[in-house]
This record gives C-alpha cells, structure tokens and sequence, in this order.
C-alpha cells in the first residue's frame, strides 16, 4: 500500500509566492475596490461593502485590516477571503498569480508620477489660518452647524487650516510633528491628504495639562461635533479622530494616551462611534484597547437614531431655530 505523503511548501517557493503575489491582487480578484482617493504608494485601501475595509502596504507583501487587529501576508489573507480552502490548493492558487500586477497599484503609480506633492508638514504650513466669512467657514458653521466657539477653539489650538476648498484637520506624530491631515469640504469628504500617515486628529479645547477623559470619534468633524453637544466637558477632555480606521500609528497613538491616563483610576475612555455595523465594531475595537490598558470604556451614540455625531449636531441646531 502507498503511504500517504503529506503537501509541504519549501521556505523558497513560500518566499517567492509572498514576494511575487500581491495582496492587492488578491483582494482584486475577490471584489474589493480600490478606494483612489485615499491610497498611497505605500498603502492601498480597498474597500468590499460598508465598513469592510483592508489597507495592503509593504509593497504588496502585507495587509490588514482597519475594523481590527487581523493582518498578514498573503498566504493568511487568502485563508480569510476563501475560509474552506484547503492549504495545497491555496498554494496552488497563488502560484498562477506570481507576476501579475494589481490594477490599483498601477493606477497609484501613475497618479504620484503625474502630480508629486509635498511632505503633509510642509504643505500644512503652506496653508491659511481658518477666518470667519470664508468659503471653508461657512461649510463649517452652516452645513455642518459647527458653533463658533469651537472653531475658534480649533484655530487657537492649532488643529485646524484654511484649504480654501476643504477644512484641514491635522494628525500629529508622537513628537508634535505633523503627519497628514484630514480633508472634509463641500466637494472633499472621506479623504486625507496624500502622504497621511494617520495616527490622531486632537483637539484638547479645554487646555489642560492632562488627558481624564478621552472621545475617540471615525473624524474630525464629528471629534468636534460631539466636543459642542458635550455636556460632560471637562478641561482634561481630549477630543480625537481616527480618519475612519485604526492602522498601527493609530493603536500606537491610543495605547500612548491610554497608557498615560491608566495613571488616573476616574480616566474614561468614551467611544463616541457611528450608529451602525461599522460604528459596532470600532467601538468594540475601541474597548478592547481601554481594557488592555486598564481605562474604563463608556460607548456613546447619536441620539434620536441619527446616524453619526454631526447629524446629531444638525437635529439639535435645527430645533433651536425653528424655537
């Protein structure tokens, strides 16, 4: 009787697979679309449906995903998009794929060739201070309803610049250094400014030396939205964004903070997240990284079934008027 050999994979052709097989070619192949707007040469953002969405970066060798902690390479991303294959025909799978280029990277390629930017800092630098009666004011305060007072906080606090078609929201390094910004205007929503390494938009409009309370939110405007319908504002509420995902400078940002207040046994964690499936899981990803650090975690959401802070902030702002 024959003895049955069991499939084993050489470390030289598992090497040669992860080398020459992108994870953007995977994800392509399996129906998720690149999301142009907000990718980079050195991280592709693919999006399958609400609130799924897997960042491939490494050039290509390694992924993950925003809505948790899951990431690898491409041997363990196919075994997430086809759950039952089995590991000789994954192997098999992708080894026909070796040398093929991901659409999405080629269309990156030839978008930073044909329009070279800046660093985020050097173009932040380059951009005007926030000014009542301007076009980015007036999305500001009348479609948006932000109030006053917590824009002006913004600008004294360095968070926020004119980008004459779309508020700036900025995202600071560990040193204070600034990293990328959030873009949000009439005609720009959802997007970061190219090069964005995200970690956290801060606003602290309360000046204190401390962070006691800490409001994580999916963006900026919402961060302030929820800072001006907030009757639980402190001077040590630091009010953040996480551009809509939580990549590792952005757990690296949390865990910081976190860390700090885990100092303080009254420090709170609020998850102030979207009101949907997406928002769910951000919260819960939220919480997981209070309890690792030892802060109690509190999920708050929009009131009156809206969808997110902002929405919530509009309901309020209507009402007032028409009283």
């Amino acid at each position: 009787m024959a003895r049955f050999e069991p499939f084993r994979l050489s470390d030289d052709d598992r090497t040669d697979i992860v080398k020459g097989v992108s994870c953007a070619l995977l994800l392509e192949r399996h129906g998720y679309l690149l999301d142009k707007p907000e990718s980079t040469r050195n991280a592709l953002k693919y999006r399958a449906g609400k609130g799924e969405t897997i960042i491939v970066n490494h050039e290509g060798r390694g992924w993950w995903d925003t809505g948790s902690d899951e990431k690898g390479d491409v041997f363990s991303l196919i075994q997430r998009l086809t759950p039952g294959l089995k590991f000789r025909d994954a192997c098999r799978e992708l080894g026909q794929l070796v040398g093929i280029e991901p659409k999405g990277a080629e269309y990156v390629r030839e978008r930073q060739a044909k329009t070279p930017d800046g660093a985020p800092a050097e173009r932040w630098q380059g951009k005007k201070e926030l000014k009542s009666g301007t076009k980015v004011w007036a999305y500001l305060t009348e479609e948006r309803c932000l109030p006053e007072w917590v824009l002006r906080r913004a600008i004294m606090t360095g968070c926020i610049r004119d980008g004459y078609h779309a508020a700036w929201f900025c995202h600071r390094d560990a040193a204070g250094a600034i990293c990328g910004a959030e873009l949000r205007g009439p005609d720009t929503k959802g997007i970061c400014l190219s090069g964005t390494v995200k970690t956290l938009f801060r606003f602290q409009p309360g000046l204190g030396r401390t962070v006691r309370r800490l409001v994580v939110s999916e963006s900026a405007i919402d961060a302030l939205s929820y800072a001006a319908l907030d009757s639980e504002r402190t001077r040590e509420t630091l009010y953040c964004s996480t551009a809509g995902g939580m990549g590792p400078e952005t757990v690296e940002a949390l865990t910081a903070e976190l860390a700090e207040m885990a100092k303080d046994p009254a420090a709170v964690l609020v998850a102030a997240t979207d009101h949907d499936d997406a928002g769910n899981r951000y919260a819960a990803r939220l919480a997981e990284l209070g309890r690792e650090a030892g802060v109690r975690v509190i999920r708050r959401i929009p009131h009156g079934g809206c969808k997110d802070f902002n929405d919530a902030l509009k309901t309020v702002v209507a009402a007032a008027r028409a009283a």
